[in-house]
């Protein structure tokens, strides 16, 4: 019997979303897919400048695909937005 199998892949979440150009969805998909560091690290691998480099991160943080960590002083970056990380922590515990 064949089973049709519904896949969920989470960067299916950040690449279909219509709120984020498609320069930020480059910019998260060299985050996510490479081992960047920094964001600025990204200005290595293209042609944008610092300034546009902040305003992609301006995006993300906007749409909550980036946020700030206090506790050790980073941007935390995922395919998803981070109010799903805070559901997805509170049903893990």
């Amino acid at each position: 019997m064949n089973r049709l199998v519904k896949v969920n892949r989470s960067f299916d979440v950040f690449m279909k979303d219509p709120n984020l150009s498609l320069r930020a969805k480059g910019f998260l998909t060299m985050v996510l897919t490479n081992n960047i560091t920094t964001g600025y690290e990204v200005e290595n691998y293209c042609s944008d400048s610092k300034e546009d480099i902040e305003d992609i991160i301006l995006e993300l943080k906007i749409c909550k695909y980036l946020r700030y960590n206090p506790e050790d002083n980073t941007l935390e970056a995922n395919a998803v937005p981070y109010d799903y990380w805070d559901k997805k922590d509170e049903l893990e515990r």
